[in-house]
């Protein structure tokens, strides 16, 4: 079969299950009709009396009526989806009403009663089914012998025909029943396993989204921190070199060259972070700062203008990696908070080394107004992106970081790391 004919016969198939069901009744009809009409031609053609069988012929209206039972029991097929049970219950009134009209000692059952049955058991509930079928091969039993007349009965007697219609009905709607059990159950699992692995797909999307988010904000607050820190320090020397540039111009280009050793600094930890961007090799051999950079940091401060004490209490235990780049990025986003909005004051720093925590505290007087987008609280909530940094990288470790004026009308900076193991 070419591609291009397999095309037509698709283009050809009912799109809807309705129309698929209806395409199937009349498919069951026709085989009916050609079944019962053979049939008819084989008795006719003398078989009934080489059987023995002493058959009236059927007349035109009888033949009518049958054939019209045969379509009208096809036709029910279309309800075989959306209403198997009733679809089952007209297939099986068919059958029954038919019984009258036939001769004596001969029967006929076509395919609807079993296509039915099929349905039954592939759409209906697994009860239900069961109910159906059981309820259906009784009750035309019964029917078709009390309307088969006492011609149609044999030398067994009622008991014996009751009994054989009963077994050839259950036979027949059992098996088809079970069929259909199978393939709906079959089904159902196909569906269970298509909606599990849609799942764990949509589940994967969503942890690949989170940690595409969880990247960005990382990359953001490495961002924030290596560029307001360098950048803040660079405009306060800016505005001081254009203030010295008259009057003291040895000054004013020693703070120039400092601008541009902050610019050359600045430009080689934006490239480190975006080399972890991107992934290359160069920014993963990179270290990260940590403890050991707090000096030049605060260094750099005092070469800004700022006035910084550093005090440690304490024996210095192993941070680790993370926590030391957490302190190292919490100092640093406080310094240059502390130089943007209380430029030319004095700035206290204090790392304490206690056996439960690390804790480090930078406090300067009270600025002129409070970092941008934080309220004179520092309360969490609020919308700063620097303060919101510093607490991210807090509560990854299990800390707090807390910001705010306290007694005295200082601002100050407090973040506690948490030991690992350490005692309360």
């Amino acid at each position: 079969m070419t591609n291009s004919l397999r095309a037509r016969l698709l283009s050809l198939r009912p799109r809807t299950t309705t129309g698929r069901d209806t395409v199937v009744a009349g498919v069951v009809a026709a085989l009916n009709i050609v079944g019962f009409a053979g049939l008819e031609a084989l008795l006719a053609g003398g078989m009934a009396a080489e059987l023995g069988l002493d058959v009236v012929t059927i007349t035109g209206p009888t033949r009518a009526g049958i054939y019209a039972l045969l379509v009208a029991q096809s036709a029910a097929l279309i309800l075989r989806r959306r209403a198997p049970v009733l679809c089952f219950a007209l297939t099986v009134l068919a059958q029954i009403l038919m019984t009258p009209l036939l001769p004596d000692l001969v029967t006929f059952r076509g395919l609807a009663t079993p296509v039915a049955a099929y349905a039954v058991g592939a759409y209906a509930p697994r009860r239900v089914a069961a109910i159906a079928i059981g309820v259906g091969a009784v009750v035309e039993a019964l029917l078709t012998v009390a309307l088969g007349g006492p011609e149609s009965i044999p030398d067994g007697g009622p008991a014996v025909n009751l009994l054989a219609s009963l077994a050839s009905a259950v036979a027949v709607y059992a098996v088809a029943c079970f069929i259909g059990v199978y393939v709906g159950t079959r089904r159902e699992l196909l569906a269970s396993l298509r909606a599990q692995v849609d799942a764990a797909a949509a589940e994967q999307q969503s942890r690949a989204a989170q940690a595409v988010a969880a990247e960005r904000s990382r990359i953001a607050r490495e961002l924030h921190d290596v560029a307001a820190h360098h950048l803040s320090g660079i405009v306060v020397q800016a505005a001081a070199a254009e203030r010295l540039i008259a009057a003291d111009p040895d000054r004013a280009r020693e703070s120039m060259q400092w601008i541009r050793t902050q610019g050359r600094q600045t430009l080689d930890n934006l490239r480190l972070v975006v080399g972890l961007l991107r992934g290359t090799d160069g920014a993963e051999q990179t270290p990260q700062p940590g403890l050991a950079d707090l000096d030049a940091l605060i260094e750099d401060a005092r070469a800004a203008g700022a006035r910084v004490t550093d005090r440690v209490d304490g024996e210095p235990w192993d941070l680790g990696p993370t926590a030391e780049l957490t302190l190292y990025r919490v100092l640093q986003e406080a310094l240059s908070n502390a130089r943007r909005h209380a430029p030319g004051r004095s700035i206290d720093l204090r790392r304490e080394y206690t056996p439960s925590a690390c804790v480090l505290t930078v406090r300067n007087p009270a600025p002129s107004r409070p970092p941008a987008g934080e309220s004179t609280a520092g309360t969490p909530g609020t919308t700063g992106h620097g303060l919101v940094g510093m607490r991210e990288r807090a509560q990854m470790l299990h800390g707090e970081l807390t910001a705010g004026p306290v007694a005295g009308g200082a601002w100050q900076v407090r973040l506690t790391i948490p030991r690992p193991g350490g005692t309360s």
